[in-house]
């Protein structure tokens, strides 16, 4: 499935609530990095109800940008409505939340659990100092970072209770029941009137868990208080006992009313803290990953893994096969070699995978029996169930029987749609359509691009500049060169150097690199003088320029070469894979293409 016509859904994480989280991958970006997409799912589509959850969800989603920008809570990259429902693309922590942590009978002592309480508000104390509470609170919205062991919390914000809204009959919005866990979430945030506090109440459930070893649900409550009755299960100070009983307490006045408050009353750390590597190994968290060759090299050609399948070629045939090697279509399909170089070619989105034979485009199902014959002289990869086609040098977008949705009219369109919006080309002017073919902004440029983050490069005069959804020259094409917006900057070429430039078109980082790359996963690939590095959102040279040739980092890593041979770095610029591949690939999920002296085989991450 495709959201927003660039997020293409390798599989499904987790659902509840009202809506279901996928791990995906950005089409838009090289290398095609992972992210998060989370569906918000409403309760009606009522025109009525998504007016105000559309509203809702405009104004909420600010403060998850906000967030992202502390390192402790995962970035929003993106925002979406689509079809009636609400998507949010954030960062894809790379580690393992704190459920593990809870095994059911397991009591901590005192000091691991005081020390992990107070790992947890610090981070929630961020939050606090805004104004934000979380209101859900629990061990699976922590995930411990592979990389540096640093805790994050995901999750934030108010914007999940759009899986709730409804309306009341005089047209104003009601939620239907509370955000919140049960066993975790506090009596007054059940009668709808969450606060920073409640967040503490959900803190003390966990401190309560780790000391007597219960879930939150299987403790007694008083019938008449509703206190947590709890002590005889722990063997805590009394000093402690007192703190957790204050977290909890049933009345929110009574209540440590924020993280930094609750904070302040652990006890004081007289020898050193624990350390974030010691906290891992007492919480039982696995070792990094490995990194081995899954699939040996024996292909002639290979292509990235997409939807659980990758196109290899043997003896002049192509096939595919899964994550084991073993194939699932017999390599029986004769290629163009010219055609395996196009982008995005032989690669499944939503079911099917786009082919050639004798110079016709067609496409064939996972098990590679062709639904839509060859009849095509180009075809792109479906997204949100549609596809470009080329007929006598006219591109319309077709559906998955084949048939024309929207008249292969235009002297040229878009691969694909990209927020719901495709720019095409009408007498030598380019403007944007609609997903039924409407034109919604006028032709009126010299070249366009897709829409990213709300915004389109569009050209006017041999000069470069940014328009938003109406068609707004929200800023001047004044550049030389500019590339779509990515996690807020874009890289733009002034002078023959290229820097970036944030969503007001204000120069944030000075052009000074002979050439860049969108940012991916918090940092950028820049080049000068042939050499190849990373710089940071502020423009810093975080991994030095030292690569002979290297890709964008995906899922924690990123391809580089050192003379003739490819290898793999981390965030850090370690080297976890040495350099011994004559050619490499980016990671798309959890494999990489990679090429010896045999041929082509697949890299993969191995997890103890």
């Amino acid at each position: 499935m495709l959201i927003g016509g660039r997020y293409e859904t390798i599989r499904e994480l987790g659902r509840g609530g009202g809506g279901k989280t996928y791990l995906a991958e950005d089409t838009y970006r090289r290398g095609n990095p992972k992210c998060v997409v989370k569906n918000l799912h409403p309760t009606s589509k009522l025109p009525s109800v998504l007016e105000k959850a559309r509203a809702f969800f405009e104004v909420e989603v600010q403060s998850l940008y906000e967030a992202g920008k502390q390192d402790a809570f995962p970035r929003l990259y993106d925002h979406i409505e689509q079809a009636g429902e609400f998507y949010l693309v954030q960062e894809l922590i790379d580690g393992h939340d704190l459920r593990q942590s809870f095994l059911l009978g397991d009591r901590w002592d005192e000091k691991n659990a005081i020390a992990q309480l107070r790992e947890i508000l610090e981070v929630l104390g961020i939050l606090h100092e805004q104004g934000i509470a979380h209101q859900d609170i629990k061990p699976q919205n922590f995930i411990r970072r592979w990389k540096d062991k640093k805790l994050m919390l995901t999750d934030v914000g108010r914007v999940k209770a759009i899986r709730q809204l409804s309306l009341n009959p005089d047209g104003s919005a009601k939620y239907l029941k509370p955000v919140g866990t049960a066993g975790y979430i506090a009596p007054e945030q059940l009668d709808g009137a969450p606060c920073p506090a409640s967040d503490i109440y959900a803190v003390g459930m966990i401190g309560l868990q780790a000391v007597t070893g219960y879930m939150p649900t299987q403790l007694p409550k008083d019938p008449l208080t509703r206190a947590i009755q709890w002590h005889d299960q722990a063997s805590i100070s009394a000093p402690t006992m007192a703190i957790l009983d204050r977290m909890v307490h049933p009345d929110v006045t009574q209540r440590y009313q924020t993280a930094m408050e609750a904070l302040a009353a652990l006890p004081t750390q007289r020898n050193r803290s624990i350390s974030a590597e010691e906290m891992a190994e007492f919480l039982g968290e696995p070792p990094p990953p490995t990194y081995e060759l899954l699939v040996e090299p024996h292909f002639a050609f290979a292509r990235d893994f997409s939807e659980g399948l990758a196109a290899v070629v043997v003896e002049d045939r192509l096939g595919y096969i899964d994550k084991s090697g073993r194939f699932v279509i017999p390599p029986l399909l004769e290629v163009d070699p010219f055609s395996l170089y196009r982008e995005g070619a032989y690669q499944f989105s939503e079911g099917l995978a786009r082919i050639s034979i004798d110079h016709q485009w067609g496409y064939i199902d996972t098990v590679g029996k062709i639904l839509i014959p060859p009849q095509f002289d180009s075809a792109e990869s479906f997204t949100s169930g549609l596809a470009r086609a080329e007929v006598s040098h006219r591109y319309g977008y077709i559906d998955k029987r084949g048939k024309f949705l929207i008249a292969p009219d235009y002297e040229s369109a878009a691969h694909t749609f990209s927020e719901e919006l495709a720019a095409v080309e009408i007498d030598h002017r380019y403007g944007y359509i609609n997903r039924q073919g409407t034109v919604v902004i006028a032709p009126q440029f010299d070249s366009a691009g897709r829409f990213h983050e709300g915004m389109a490069r569009v050209t006017l005069n041999d000069k470069y500049g940014f328009i938003d959804k109406a068609g707004n020259l929200v800023i001047p094409a004044e550049f030389d060169v500019a590339h779509s917006f990515s996690q807020g900057l874009a890289r733009v070429r002034i002078d023959g150097k290229y820097g970036y430039i944030n969503t007001t078109g204000k120069t944030v980082i000075a052009p000074e690199f002979d050439d860049t790359f969108s940012f991916t996963e918090g940092v950028a690939l820049v080049r000068n003088q042939d050499h190849y590095g990373f710089i940071n959102a502020l423009g810093q040279l975080i991994i030095p320029l030292q690569f002979d040739d290297a890709f964008p980092f995906s899922a924690g890593l990123a391809a580089v070469k050192v003379g003739n041979a490819w290898g793999y770095i981390n965030l850090q610029g370690e080297l976890v894979v040495e350099p011994q591949f004559e050619d490499a690939c980016a990671f798309q999920d959890d494999r990489a293409a990679v090429k010896q002296e045999s041929g082509w085989g697949y890299l993969g991450i191995v997890y103890a």
